[in-house]
């Protein structure tokens, strides 16, 4: 039995990696200064069904030590791209749809519209940018439940991925 599952398992992944349909990947980040320490990983694996239409399910690890004490959280992170255009070979505008799920130290659900683009390095290399999101937090982010929208410029979520 499990050689057969081992046999599924790899004509599975034989499947959709043969036209360069998945990739993996995901963030880093790091906030550290006198008050304030706070560290994300962001892995993910995806799926591109054709040029317009990916699916994708991350995990975020966050860590977070502050003044008001120190949190541990782990969530869960699916999410639908549009490609809306591209440009040239190498760029790409697109706009994701998010669900961020808390799974420990941190209850709620938040759904998220965030747009940006992305640059196709090479072949099997692309980096990602996110700008800003509008959205609804159901005690997530903690705060009140309802819309909310970040367009904070400055600090774009950067994500990197390898295509197979």
């Amino acid at each position: 039995m499990k050689k057969l599952f081992l046999v599924l398992a790899f004509a599975f992944v034989g499947i959709f990696t043969a036209n360069a349909q998945v990739w993996i990947g995901g963030g880093l980040g790091a906030q550290i200064n006198k008050e304030t320490t706070y560290l994300t990983i962001s892995p993910e694996v995806g799926y591109a069904f054709n040029n317009h239409w990916q699916v994708a399910v991350g995990a975020g690890y966050t860590f977070d030590k502050s003044e008001w004490g120190t949190a541990n959280m782990l969530s869960l992170e699916p999410y639908v791209r549009y490609v809306a255009t591209t440009i040239g070979d190498k760029f790409s505008l697109f706009f994701d749809l998010t669900g961020d799920f808390g799974l420990i130290d941190q209850s709620g659900w938040a759904a998220t519209l965030r747009p940006g683009i992305a640059w196709m390095a090479t072949e099997h290399w692309t980096a990602a940018f996110r700008f800003g999101f509008v959205g609804y937090d159901h005690g997530f982010y903690g705060g009140d439940n309802g819309f909310f929208m970040n367009c904070d410029l400055a600090s774009p979520q950067i994500r990197l991925y390898y295509n197979f």
